[in-house]
């Protein structure tokens, strides 16, 4: 389970009146390919997608969202030396591809690098103090080191920035259980439920001790 949910950020086109199938059809084949790519990673096929992404910077080589992409979908496969490459170049191209950095952070989190990883979220924030991610992730390092009102306050950020995230809603939830707040614990954990958060299991485990986050 990982704490940290990474997305393609992508712009899905937004077609409007789009109720008959061929409508849909049409919007359908109207996506970019990168969108369609994305499409493919979100829906968990994560090697068909590093496949696709593959062979679209073949033929796109300065895809800086592409090269974010493949970042991403190597680390879900725990090919960390070759998402840090894909993130290089993908900022290489674009500096300021937010996505990427904090790609970069999830890799130093990962290998408990927690100054280097709390560095890179603090850059994505200070490119885009509106990047709910990047917050949340900084609630992730907190909560990884015991500072749990440190914790809370990045956690309220980026819930305060994307209400309908249910896994920010989980961490947040995290949170308050460690800092002693079971009222504040509930309420987001019940929100974290209404949002579609699929591992409450999980967090249960967590509640009783049974999963430890804390290094």
């Amino acid at each position: 389970m990982s704490a940290e949910r990474l997305l393609a950020l992508v712009c899905f086109l937004l077609i409007a009146g789009c109720e008959s199938r061929s409508a849909n059809k049409e919007a359908k084949e109207a996506k970019k390919p990168i969108e369609q790519i994305s499409d493919v990673y979100r829906g968990g096929a994560v090697e068909e997608a590093e496949k696709r992404l593959r062979a679209h910077l073949q033929a796109e080589p300065r895809d800086d969202l592409a090269w974010t992409l493949l970042g991403h979908a190597l680390v879900d496969l725990n090919r960390t030396a070759e998402a840090e490459a894909a993130y290089a170049k993908a900022l290489e191209i674009e500096p300021r591809r937010i996505e990427a950095i904090t790609g970069q952070g999830r890799i130093f989190r990962m290998h408990k690098q927690y100054e280097q990883a709390m560095a890179a979220y603090k850059r994505a924030t200070a490119i885009d103090p509106s990047f709910a991610q990047a917050w949340s992730s900084m609630m992730v390092v907190s909560l990884k080191r015991g500072l749990y009102d440190e914790a809370i306050s990045h956690g309220e950020k980026a819930h305060a920035l994307d209400k309908n995230d249910p896994t920010i809603a989980a961490n947040l939830a995290i949170a308050y259980h460690y800092a002693g707040n079971t009222t504040k614990r509930d309420e987001l954990t019940l929100a974290a439920q209404k949002l579609g958060f699929k591992s409450m299991d999980w967090l249960d485990k967590v509640y009783t001790g049974e999963i430890e986050l804390r290094d």
